[in-house]
């Protein structure tokens, strides 16, 4: 039996990347695989593919690269009819970053049979708490592993801990393996300014730099993991202090805003010299604090201990702290690479296995 996708954001990098791996990886071949994927959809925002009978590599390839056309779509509900006509199941997956996709999700969950895996978190973020639990709590239909620390065990570990009944009080992290390079080369004494740009360069970033340094991503993750926690909070919950001032986020062109974060560098220099001095460091830290009467979330640039689980990060890996009420002063932890399409795309072809039914483990390649 063959394990049907659906891709929604096939040309972007996410997106072309994982198309790749599932041939590379030979995802598809049923000499590996007791449940190999077929490609049956493939869309961009205005464009879609679909065969009932799978798209082969070479037109799934050249869709990915924009260099075959598509049929026009004009909305979520012109995908959901091409989904709701499909009589086999499909695992619509979203690589998207739009919060427009909230709709696709609720629709495959509420008025079809099929399923989703998203490392959108768009969706998880805008959707009031109760949609969240509605979507999430299909867990052999709804993944969204990939949201969070490009799908790390994160997710995984607070569902299991909730269900043991051992209740986290505190979540911590650094959820940003952009802002975690940056921070590691300040610490290396690098100029900020340098850091930035070169995160740049690395594909580190957004286009505009500016979307990741304004600290709303790191945001959106910290209220998704806390929601997966059972706190019930809400995206304006969440106290934000963007690692660089407000200002300099209003420029939308992106080598002006990098050339203007010179004037940022003497500051980031005295304040990272500062912290080593103290046996401390610099990340940007996102936290959700139920210990004390009420839950308290933020994400902002903190001083920490260099020998601490966060201090002792570096480059782009990402990690979560996680303290419960059963053990106390002592934590779990969570550490994977942060940023990277393919650590994403991969990642995304792992939480599919999530959704096969007896899934059967692939033969070893032959070498």
């Amino acid at each position: 039996m063959e394990q049907n996708v659906f891709i929604i954001g096939a040309t972007g990098k996410v997106g072309r990347r994982l198309i790749s791996q599932i041939f590379e990886k030979e995802d598809t071949s049923s000499l590996r695989h007791s449940h190999p994927t077929t490609i049956l959809g493939l869309a961009s925002s205005t464009e879609y593919l679909y065969s009932g009978e799978g798209i082969d590599e070479k037109n799934a390839i050249l869709f990915s690269k924009k260099r075959i056309d598509g049929k026009r779509y004009s909305g979520i509900e012109d995908i959901l009819k091409v989904l709701r006509r499909s009589s086999k199941s499909i695992s619509v997956i979203d690589v998207t970053a739009s919060a427009d996709m909230l709709e696709l999700h609720r629709g495959i969950i509420d008025g079809t049979k099929h399923k989703v895996v998203t490392a959108n978190k768009a969706p998880l973020a805008v959707c009031d708490f109760d949609t969240f639990q509605t979507l999430t709590s299909k867990t052999q239909r709804y993944g969204f592993r990939c949201s969070v620390m490009a799908g790390a065990e994160a997710v995984d570990k607070l569902r299991d801990l909730c269900d043991l009944g051992d209740t986290p009080v505190r979540i911590e992290g650094s959820f940003s393996g952009t802002l975690g390079f940056i921070t590691t080369e300040l610490q290396k004494g690098k100029r900020f300014s340098y850091a930035v740009r070169e995160a740049a360069r690395l594909g580190y970033t957004e286009p505009n730099p500016a979307s990741d340094l304004d600290g709303s991503d790191v945001a959106r993750k910290i209220l998704i993991l806390s929601r997966t926690a059972g706190f019930r909070v809400n995206l304006e919950d969440v106290k934000i202090t963007p690692f660089v001032p407000k200002g300099y986020l209003l420029e939308s062109d992106p080598e002006k805003f990098l050339k203007s974060m010179e004037r940022l560098d003497e500051g980031f220099r005295k304040r990272m010299e500062s912290a080593l001095k103290r046996g401390k460091t610099l990340r940007y830290v996102a936290c959700a604090d139920a210990s004390g009467d009420q839950l308290r979330i933020k994400a902002g640039l903190e001083s920490v201990d260099l020998m601490s689980p966060l201090g002792q990060l570096l480059g782009t890996a990402n990690k979560i702290v996680i303290i419960t009420k059963t053990y106390g002063k002592g934590y779990y932890s969570v550490e994977a690479p942060g940023a990277g399409i393919d650590i994403t795309a991969q990642n995304i072809r792992r939480d599919l296995l999530y959704q096969l039914e007896e899934r059967q483990v692939a033969q070893p390649e032959k070498k």
